[in-house]
């Protein structure tokens, strides 16, 4: 794997590409929270998701993921607040596309709904820019598709939790 410079979140506005999205999922804040912290149970084509560090989750633990396409990589926690928000840098890299990337994961409750905004931030490669427009099209059907899986995800806990209720 390539080291990359590492982003801090302060750096997520400067990159020079931003790719975003947004789904409404009926499911609690908490449960969708949850589910980020495995994404290899939600994420398309994802493999693996194993944490690196003794913290297994919080600001500056790291996990390493596996991508069937997008390779292997790890990644950095930036921000970690419960039922709100999951922010993170990757350090290493295995593709070959991207000199530097964050994500940012934001919850929000609408009602008896979560509102999940995603953000990707980078600064590709020489090859990356290239590859820019096909990438922006995979990366954003990968995120739609991976809101609707944490949606049956989470929103299976969101009844199992009612259901204990009452």
């Amino acid at each position: 794997m390539r080291t990359l410079r590492p982003l801090a979140l302060a750096d997520f506005e400067s990159q020079p590409v931003r790719i975003s999205g947004s789904a409404r999922l009926d499911a609690d804040p908490l449960s969708v929270f949850a589910e980020l912290s495995d994404p290899s149970l939600w994420f398309p084509l994802m493999t693996r998701s194993v944490w690196k560090t003794g913290a297994t989750s919080g600001v500056g633990a790291e996990r390493e993921i596996r991508h069937r396409v997008l390779g292997t990589a790890r990644e950095r926690m930036l921000a970690w607040d419960t039922g709100a928000r999951v922010a993170f840098t990757m350090t290493q890299v295995s593709s070959p596309f991207i000199d530097q990337i964050g994500e940012d994961w934001l919850l929000a409750r609408e009602g008896i709904y979560t509102r999940v905004d995603w953000k990707i931030v980078a600064t590709p490669s020489r090859l990356g820019w290239a590859a820019m427009p096909v990438m922006r099209r995979l990366l954003t059907s990968l995120f739609a598709r991976a809101c609707t899986n944490i949606q049956k995800r989470a929103g299976t806990l969101k009844r199992e939790h009612a259901k204990n209720v009452s």
